[in-house]
């Protein structure tokens, strides 16, 4: 099973006339629910060019300095990491708009888990990247920059991060992008 995402911003692809059946439900490119947890899913392009899907890899120049930061494949014929998504709700299937956390599966040498972190603004770059090193579940102060969303955008859905999960926190919100440097595609908010 593939979820797909466009270039510009993430997009997850299905097909209006589905998506109008099931309100609330995201569907994969087979047709059916995406499921939570467990099930696990290819992030890739929605338009195919010369990129593929998303991957993590180190951030400077070749040497292996943890964390890993989420990217894009380099060859649209690379899918790219697997991923689950975790809803705070706890249901079985993941709907629109919901607080999730993401987890790649891979060999992972660092001791960072595979959970999506956004840390903060990167002095280097000035972008807030994302990364390895948050945790499933949990919600509340702590965790706020851990939880993502899949939000609808016309025919597909978009990745952004605007956690809920609390109240009192004042989390930036906007779509997750990419950010170009030195040849490489990072996944950043906005971008």
């Amino acid at each position: 099973m593939l979820v797909i995402f466009s270039l510009a911003a993430l997009f997850l692809l299905v097909s209006t006339g589905e998506a109008a059946a099931l309100p609330g439900r995201i569907l994969d490119t087979d047709g059916n629910p995406l499921k939570s947890r467990t099930a696990k899913y290819y992030i890739s392009p929605v338009v195919q060019d010369n990129y593929g899907g998303l991957t993590a890899e180190y951030r400077t120049n070749g040497t292996y300095e943890c964390p890993k930061f989420i990217s894009q494949e380099d060859y649209s014929t690379l899918d790219g990491v697997t991923a689950s998504f975790w809803p705070v709700d706890g249901r079985s299937s993941v709907r629109l708009a919901t607080d999730l956390n993401v987890e790649f599966h891979e060999w992972n040498p660092c001791p960072e888990k595979p959970i999506w972190t956004l840390p903060a603004t990167d002095r280097a770059t000035g972008q807030r990247m994302v990364r390895y090193g948050g945790v499933i579940g949990n919600a509340g102060p702590e965790t706020v920059n851990n939880w993502f969303r899949i939000q609808q955008s016309g025919k597909n859905y978009k990745l952004v991060f605007c956690p809920s999960v609390c109240k009192t926190c004042k989390a930036a919100c906007a779509d997750l992008g990419l950010y170009y440097q030195n040849g490489q595609r990072w996944l950043v908010l906005g971008g």
